[in-house]
């Protein structure tokens, strides 16, 4: 049977080692696990769109909410065109540690062509042509392949050519030919012909 004075001792156990790793893992785990602000909505400027050695990442300046300026890499969406000196419109999705560049509000650059995939093939030898007739069978358009590439045939003894905008025909060189008959140009404004020699008659 114990006496009083051993009923009344504390009996200290050993503490457990802290592992500082551990430590450091799990407090990172629970800053991940604590709720944020919700997903936000960001506007920054583009001071780089070539990272060293990753694709899809731009460098972002933008100014935080409390009034500091970040500036870091980020994710773009894919195939979004971002060029030096855009404006991007970025969203921090819910448990994201950073923001993603989801769209441009004003491209200063000029935007690269889009690849375009092919929706239909049609497959022509020299001796063949595609064309396009009316509803009576009358003959319209030709496309067929040249000596020095594609010819483009108006079956029709007249065209005309109508857009509500404007029409830009644009080549290395270009090269206007009336065989029998006159050339003429009409303009409600001015009429303008620059080059580095234009030659009359």
């Amino acid at each position: 049977m114990k006496t009083e004075d051993e009923r009344n001792e504390t009996v200290l156990e050993p503490l457990a080692e802290v592992n500082p790793l551990e430590a450091l893992l799990d407090e990172h785990q629970a800053r991940r696990e604590t709720p944020g602000p919700g997903p936000m909505c960001l506007m920054g400027r583009v001071i780089d769109d070539r990272h060293p050695t990753l694709g899809g990442r731009v460098r972002v300046r933008w100014r935080a909410a409390n009034g500091s300026t970040q500036e870091r890499w980020l994710l773009t969406l894919q195939g979004l065109p971002v060029r030096t000196e855009d404006r991007v419109l970025m969203l921090c999705p819910e448990g994201s540690e950073e923001p993603v560049v989801t769209g441009v509000l004003d491209g200063f650059a000029r935007r690269p062509e889009l690849e375009r995939s092919g929706a239909a093939q049609v497959e022509l030898r020299r001796d063949e042509a595609v064309r396009i007739v009316g509803a009576t069978g009358e003959p319209l358009l030709e496309i067929h392949e040249g000596e020095s590439g594609p010819v483009v045939t108006v079956l029709h003894e007249d065209l005309e050519l109508a857009v509500p905008g404007r029409v830009r025909i644009r080549g290395r060189q270009v090269q206007l030919e009336a065989t029998a008959g006159a050339v003429e140009v009409d303009a409600t404004d001015e009429v303008a012909l620059r080059g580095e020699v234009v030659k009359l008659n």
